[in-house]
Formats: C-alpha cells, sequence, structure tokens
C-alpha cells in the first residue's frame, strides 16, 4: 500500500511538471484546446475502468497525431513546436492514466481491507452482539457437530415494537437483556437489517425455546411498567432460521 501510495505521489508530481511544460512552451492558440483535451479526458476517465481509459488514452493520442500531421505547416520551426507540443500532451495523458489507475487500485486495496477488517470483527460496536459474518461461522461450526449427534438447534427472533419517542431505548434494552438473558457460551445472538434481533439455541427443543422467550419477558417486566411488552418473537426451526435470516441479514446495524 504504501509503494502504492508513493508511486501515485510521483505520478502526480511529474504529472504537475508536464501541465507546466505546457503551459510555458505550447503556443496560445493550441494551449486552450491542449487543456480542454485534458480537462475533457479527466472527467470521462471518472467512470471508466483502467483497461477502458487506457484505450481512450490511445485513442486520443493517435486522433492528435493525424490530426497535427494534417494540420501541421511546411516549415520546419512550426513542425518542431507541434512535435513538442504533441509530445508534452501525450505525456500528460499518460500520466493522466497512470495516476487513474494507481488511485483506482488504492481505492479498491482499500475497500478490500476494509471488508476484511469487518469479517474479522467478531461483535457489533461495543455490544456483544455478534456480526453478521461471526454469526455465519460460529453457526456453521456447531452445526457440524449437532448434525453429526443428531441434535436439534432453533432460531427465535424478537422484535419491539415501541413508539418511536422510545424505539431507542426499548431497542437498548431489548438487546442488553436479551443478551443476559441466553447462555453467552452456548447460544448465539446478532441484530438483522430490520431491526430485529436473531438467537441461534443449540442442541435444544421448542419448549427450550419457550423457556428462554420467558425468561426474556419476565426480566423485561422488571424493567418495564407495562402489562403489554412492545415486543413480539417467533419460534423457528433450522430452516426457516436460516431463510429468515438471509432475507433479512443485508446490511449491518449498529446497536
Amino acid at each position: 500500500m504504501s509503494k502504492r501510495t508513493s508511486s501515485l505521489s510521483l505520478f502526480l508530481a511529474l504529472l504537475l511538471v508536464v501541465f507546466l511544460l505546457i503551459f510555458q512552451f505550447t503556443t496560445k492558440s493550441h494551449l486552450y484546446i491542449s487543456f480542454s483535451v485534458l480537462l475533457i479526458t479527466a472527467l470521462i476517465m471518472n467512470f471508466l475502468s483502467t483497461s477502458k481509459n487506457f484505450i481512450l488514452i490511445l485513442t486520443i493520442i493517435f486522433s492528435t497525431g493525424f490530426s497535427l500531421a494534417v494540420l501541421s505547416g511546411t516549415s520546419i520551426k512550426s513542425q518542431t513546436y507541434l512535435i513538442g507540443e504533441y509530445i508534452l500532451l501525450m505525456a500528460a495523458l499518460i500520466l493522466m492514466w497512470l495516476v487513474f489507475a494507481e488511485a483506482k487500485r488504492n481505492s479498491e486495496e482499500l475497500t478490500s481491507l476494509r471488508k476484511k477488517a469487518e469479517e474479522l470483527e467478531k461483535y457489533v460496536g461495543t455490544s456483544n452482539l455478534l456480526t453478521h459474518s461471526e454469526f455465519t461461522n460460529r453457526i456453521k461450526v456447531i452445526m457440524a457437530g449437532t448434525q453429526r449427534r443428531g441434535e436439534e438447534n432453533f432460531y427465535i427472533s424478537v422484535k419491539t415494537t415501541p413508539l418511536n419517542t422510545t424505539k431507542e431505548s426499548m431497542n437498548f434494552l431489548l438487546m442488553q437483556t436479551l443478551l443476559q438473558t441466553v447462555r453467552s457460551d452456548f447460544d448465539l445472538v446478532t441484530k438483522l437489517a430490520d431491526g430485529s434481533y436473531l438467537v441461534f439455541l443449540q442442541n435444544t427443543k421448542k419448549e427450550g425455546c419457550l423457556k428462554v422467550v420467558e425468561r426474556l419477558y419476565q426480566s423485561l417486566r422488571t424493567e418495564l411498567n407495562l402489562i403489554q411488552l412492545p415486543i413480539s418473537y417467533e419460534i423457528l426451526n433450522q430452516e426457516q432460521g436460516h431463510d429468515y435470516y438471509v432475507d433479512h441479514k443485508d446490511g449491518e446495524l449498529k446497536k
């Protein structure tokens, strides 16, 4: 990454030098044309891939060279000036392609590193909620063992239905209570893009899921002075829970 950053800095410095040379040695009538070509090319290159940008640069270089060959005067002096201007323009175009190529490589590498860092993260923020990648990886490991032993796994989907004014505080309370209710060494909890919490319970039956829900409700009632708690839940078998997770996991909500 540092080498690419150094290369990008070098290309930018060379490009700046070439721009100064164009400004210094290009005739006034051709100066506007040169910078117009460079500006339009830079705008187009923002929307194309590196390979397409290379084809674009070659097309402009050959087209400009052909135009100069047709329009150049007969005197040696005028041809020499035009050749010098053409070389500077060609150098600027090639350096622009190198700058855009390096910038896009750096951007792609940063995106890749950010994605890998997110995948390596186990928890969302400072909470004990598992990230989606960690939730998925742990379930794969657990299911390999439970299937071999013929054990069942269940999911519980829990979501809040509070008023908008209390939504954030209710979500936080539900998250904290849910994490305290489940077995931290065995059960997994994550938050999905629709705002619901998904709990994975290994080696249990539907009755075990109901006990978890009962403990959750009891804990919430000690915190909330309400007859009807603003939450809903759904118990899902292994296949249903997997489908629910796939349908609702897009995005990684922060707590």
